[in-house]
Formats: C-alpha cells, structure tokens, sequence
C-alpha cells in the first residue's frame, strides 16, 4: 500500500523548472494543494543543465512549439529529437540526467511521488521498486498516458481542483501504467489478483464516507478502512456501485449541501466546508455542474 502523507507535494522535491528565473509558470500543483504527485505547466526558456537525482520519476508532456532537444541519462546513450506536442519523456527517479534545448516549448511537468509507484509494484511484481526501475523514454507517443497528462493539465489550468480523493486516483492510474508498460519487468508474469470486495466491506466503506464527508478523504484512507490495496478500490468499487468512487463521494457531498441549504441557514462558505468542499466556490463550481444552479440560487428559490 502506498504511503499515506498529508504532505503538500512541493516545487523543493522536483528539480525545480517551475521555479527558475526565466520560465513562465503558468500553473503548479502547490497551489492547490495536490499531495500524491506534482504538476506544473511551464512556458521554458533555452535550457542546458545537468540534473542531480531525485527519487521520483517523472514525465514531460510537449503541449506547444516542437523544440530540438537533447537528452543523456547517465550511463545510456545521447538521446536527440524534435520534439513536438503529444510526445512525452520518460525519467526514472533516482538518475543524473543532462538536459539541453533552445526553444521556448510549453510543457507540463509530472513527477510521481515514489511511494506510489513503489506500491504498484509491490502489488504486481511482489517485488522492491528497485527491482522493477522506470525505464526511460524518449519523445514517445502513448495514448493512456498522454489522456492522464491531459487530464492533469486541465485540472491545473482549471486551478480549484482541490480534491485529494481525485488526484489520488490520477496518480494510481499513471502509477499502474507505469509499472505495467514502462517499467524493467513489465513483460514479467504479473501475479494474479482479485478485483472482487466482499458486500460487507463496500457497506463498510460507504458508511464510512458518509460520516466523513466533511474531511479531505484520499484513496488510501478509503482502502485502509476496508484493507485493500488502493490500487485495486477504484476497480472494486465501480463494479459494485456503478460509480467511480471520486464520483460517488461528490455526488454525497452535494446531496449533503442540498439538504444544508434547504433546512438551515448557515452561510454557505460554512456548508461547503461542512459538506467536505475546500471552499465556497469550489463547492459552486461542482453544485453548477450537478444540479444546473449555483448554491445561493437553489436556496433563493426553495428548490430542494
């Protein structure tokens, strides 16, 4: 199982692009708070450096401007390309990389804390990460992994995407892939699992968010109060509920804001934070997209 953290994922454990001088960020994972990966869409300046290591891997997803770039990963060979939207580079955590180009890409950034990807692993290798390394790729086109890196892109420009639960499942996904296609053993026997839970344990689980509701839920807090692996809850619980379970608490985060707003009069900053929502326009922001109207309209008009 993934460690559990409910450490802000920072620009400080990247090797900090987003923070030089001369590149536009134009939107970063800190911001919102985002704990299981770290993510930044970056306007780059003509770049030369030479990487020290760090231990997460991490992607870099070519959004605009194709830009001739260089790239030589210790102990393999000098890699070069003109790279354009869609390609993605691959980085193993762990590894002194020399970077070189002379354009101006727009790029998004995604580095996978590593006990995440180490989790993966574990569960489908029964094996250490060190095991089973991130191979490295370059200027590659992968459909799944190009959606993921979109999705995450979308959710940062979005900037009130401040949902834990959401992001964790991102993260698992890109994680899974990872250790399933880009990784040592991926072509090695995975182990056989089951995707079943137990009635009991969903019964359990959906009791459990109910009553928790107001508090920042993650995927492992949700897997560890039915001992399961958070890489196999998602699967588990959309084949039992027929929702994923970020659609499932959203849905009773909404239903909890729909019954506040209609027997109380709380000021609605204060629903949104008791119906689990960070704040009052993150909680509009998805009460508009599910029942057609803001949270002070529903109210005005006596829908409920």
């Amino acid at each position: 199982m993934a460690e559990v953290t409910n450490e802000i994922f920072t620009a400080r454990e990247t090797h900090g692009r987003a923070l030089k001088a001369n590149n536009r960020l134009i939107a970063h994972s800190p911001e919102v708070g985002w704990r299981s990966l770290y993510a930044a869409i970056i306007e780059e300046a003509p770049f030369e450096a030479l990487e020290t290591p760090v231990p997460h891997p991490f992607l870099i997803y070519h959004l605009y401007h194709p830009t001739e770039v260089t790239r030589k990963v210790a102990g393999s060979h000098v890699e070069r390309a003109l790279i354009g939207p869609r390609r993605i580079c691959l980085t193993p955590g762990g590894t002194t990389v020399r970077w070189q180009h002379c354009g101006h890409p727009e790029i998004l950034q995604v580095y996978l804390r590593q006990s995440m990807y180490a989790a993966a692993v574990a569960e489908m290798y029964s094996c250490d990460a060190s095991a089973a390394e991130v191979v490295p790729r370059f200027a590659i086109l992968d459909p799944l992994l190009e959606q993921l890196a979109l999705t995450i892109a979308a959710a940062l420009r979005d900037n009130s995407v401040k949902d834990g639960l959401y992001v964790d499942t991102l993260a698992q996904m890109i994680a899974v892939h990872l250790a399933r296609n880009h990784c040592s053993r991926s072509r090695s026997m995975l182990k056989p699992v089951a995707n079943v839970v137990s009635t009991s344990k969903i019964r359990r689980l959906i009791d459990f968010i109910e009553e928790n509701l107001d508090r920042d839920l993650s995927l492992e807090a949700l897997a560890a109060e039915v001992n399961i692996s958070p890489l196999y809850l998602p699967r588990a619980f959309k084949t039992a509920i027929g929702q994923s379970t970020h659609q499932y608490v959203l849905q009773r985060r909404i239903e909890r804001a729909k019954k506040l707003l209609g027997s109380s009069d709380m000021p609605i900053a204060e629903i949104a934070l008791s119906s689990g929502f960070s704040s009052q326009s993150h909680l509009s922001n998805w009460f508009q997209r599910f029942v057609g109207v803001s949270p002070a309209a529903y109210r005005r008009h006596g829908l409920s």
